[in-house]
């Protein structure tokens, strides 16, 4: 069965990760990052999540997991086992069936009701790449040859062609003008501007396609000048 790929908000979700060690800082790390509220369950910190729980950046609940403390949290949004104790997984697994809640056990496809791709981030572009669980080392071998061809660039790009969505689309033109504008940009060497940090080629780009009623600087605010 092939999973279905989907882009989940965790803004402001409780999400509980199981395990204290380098995996679970990793997998805190990057929730945290989605806006996620963390909690760790575990006799034991390594010594960055340590420093996340004094910080109050996570909750850290010390102990053994015990299928009672999902109980505790019927809000929780998705939970990850990252022990490398299989029993404590599969008791992790199974708690989680029972309540409907999401789980993944790192590195165990056959407990997992989701899995988390590779991904390459440059700015709001989010690039995941998965192999369904097959094979990790293979995602993570495409994701770094994608990190070689997706730059710092397409973070500007990405943010400067959201810009211009937004003006271009208070005017009302028609979605198939919209649609050409849209493609002509992306077509007319604009990446390469943004690359260089060429702020007048930029405009000038911008200036020779936008319609009239969008000014160019506003698209481009926030491009750095050569």
């Amino acid at each position: 069965m092939k999973p279905y790929p989907v882009m989940m908000n965790l803004e402001g979700r409780k999400v509980l990760v199981v395990g204290g060690g380098r995996v679970a800082r990793r997998k805190a790390g990057s929730l945290l990052e989605s806006g996620a509220s963390v909690v760790v369950i575990s006799p034991e910190l390594e010594t960055e999540l340590q420093d996340l729980a004094k910080q109050a950046k996570i909750e850290w609940v010390p102990g053994y997991f015990d299928e009672s403390l999902l109980d505790r949290y019927p809000d929780a949004t998705l939970v990850f086992g990252t022990t490398n104790n299989r029993d404590v997984n599969v008791r992790v697994h199974r708690a989680c069936l029972d309540r409907r809640i999401p789980c993944n056990i790192a590195d165990v496809p056959d407990l997992c009701t989701f899995i988390v791709p590779a991904v390459i981030t440059q700015g709001d572009l989010m690039i995941a790449v998965s192999t369904g669980g097959s094979s990790p080392a293979l995602a993570r071998r495409i994701r770094e040859d994608l990190e070689q061809r997706f730059g710092p660039e397409y973070a500007e790009m990405t943010r400067v062609m959201g810009d211009i969505r937004k003006l271009v689309l208070a005017i009302g033109m028609p979605s198939d003008e919209n649609k050409k504008l849209f493609t002509e940009i992306l077509d007319s060497g604009l990446l390469d501007a943004l690359k260089n940090n060429d702020r007048q080629r930029v405009l000038e780009i911008l200036g020779s396609i936008l319609p009239k009623e969008v000014d160019p600087k506003s698209a481009a605010a926030e491009t750095a000048d050569n």
